[in-house]
């Protein structure tokens, strides 16, 4: 008969600092995974998308400004658009509700030799501005009537409707059966 004695040694801390660096890795790429997939479902067209599938983006910005985040704690993973105005936008096209404010342009006198707008040109809703160096006081004060003009314009509030165009959920649900691969043999 053979005898053998065999002495383990468990250390719980080690272990735990593993799965706690396993987590932090596991949730970084489940996070890019799902940005990956959202972006790729945003299109770049100048017609908005149909209500009910991922919005169209005229700029790319929303495409840009998707990332994901491991908070401190390394257990939770938080992905969506960033950016202040486009994470308000974005959000009512995510959910679907309606928009009343409109930010207003700052206030500006003009004078001669700053750049300013001399006309508005009209892009469906939306106004931009032509602007060139202003030579002449007459100029200068139509620069400041157009911002005066159009702050009056956005002061209307009319409300804006925004339909759902989910473009994160279907993200999260198109790799959820992927979503346990990444944290399969983790911990090593």
């Amino acid at each position: 008969m053979i005898k053998i004695t065999v002495r383990t040694q468990f250390d719980k801390q080690k272990l735990k600092k593993k799965a706690e660096t396993a987590t932090f890795t596991s949730l970084s790429e489940a996070g890019g995974a799902v940005r990956k997939t959202a972006k790729r479902s945003i299109r770049k067209r100048k017609k908005s998308s149909n209500p009910g599938s991922p919005p169209h983006t005229q700029t790319g910005m929303l495409k840009r400004v998707i990332r994901y985040d491991v908070t401190n704690n390394r257990t939770v993973v938080a992905i969506g658009p960033v950016n202040e105005i486009a994470g308000r936008i974005w959000n009512l096209h995510e959910f679907g509700g309606v928009a009343t404010k409109r930010r207003k342009l700052k206030p500006h006198r003009f004078k001669v030799g700053e750049h300013g707008p001399i006309r508005a040109i009209q892009h469906g809703s939306k106004t931009k501005f032509a602007r060139i160096e202003l030579r002449t006081a007459a100029q200068a004060n139509r620069a400041t009537r157009l911002i005066v003009e159009e702050n009056e314009r956005r002061s209307d509030n009319k409300p804006r409707h925004y339909p759902k165009r989910p473009f994160m959920k279907p993200a999260l649900e198109a790799n959820r059966s992927r979503l346990p691969t990444f944290w399969a043999n983790s911990v090593k």
